[in-house]
């Protein structure tokens, strides 16, 4: 009867410790974040550039994502990768066309430069929708100034006829980037 009563004590008192858990704990994490050399296309309400991203355990492998919003604090430039601590909270009742995260700098660990000749890639055109301008020069999203190189006409047809297309580059400065090959 004694280690009844035992047994029932501590199970009032473990449920009682884990039912009341703050809400907060639920709603912010800190993490680690690489943020790879260079930007990426994408569509979100309309076409948008992305950081190139990998996060906790893809850290260091051959998996990357996007991220379609900012990190307060954090200026991203181009030409450097970039390992982060970021935390990531919760947004309640986020907008429509937002994200129901906040990211928010914690940290900059460390910055490592990239050579300009390493090569990198970059959709040009998804589902049919093109990321490149041609007002003034070829432009990615009407930013990044494009050197087409030899495959101006190649692009300006790849553009017209194809539905994906995807350009390989490497970095002039950090804000031209050189057209290499198209796929």
């Amino acid at each position: 009867m004694k280690n009844q009563f035992y047994f029932i004590a501590l199970l009032v008192i473990n449920s009682l410790l884990f039912s009341c858990s703050n809400d907060d704990t639920n709603k912010s994490r800190t993490i680690d974040m690489r943020i790879n050399h260079y930007q990426n296309t994408a569509i979100a309400v309309g076409p948008v550039f992305t950081l190139v991203v990998q996060e906790g355990n893809a850290i260091g492998t051959d998996n990357w994502g996007k991220l379609y919003t900012n990190i307060e604090g954090f200026d991203y430039v181009p030409g450097k990768i970039y390992d982060l601590s970021v935390k990531v909270e919760q947004i309640d009742n986020p907008p429509a066309d937002g994200s129901s995260l906040k990211y928010t700098l914690v940290a900059v660990k460390s910055v490592q430069e990239v050579d300009n000749n390493t090569l990198f890639d970059i959709f040009l055109k998804i589902n049919g929708q093109s990321f490149i301008t041609k007002n003034s020069g070829y432009k990615l999203l009407d930013q990044t100034e494009i050197d087409c190189n030899n495959l101006c006409d190649e692009l300006d047809a790849s553009i017209e006829n194809q539905d994906f297309l995807v350009g390989t580059f490497k970095r002039i400065s950090s804000n031209k980037i050189q057209l290499v090959k198209l796929e």
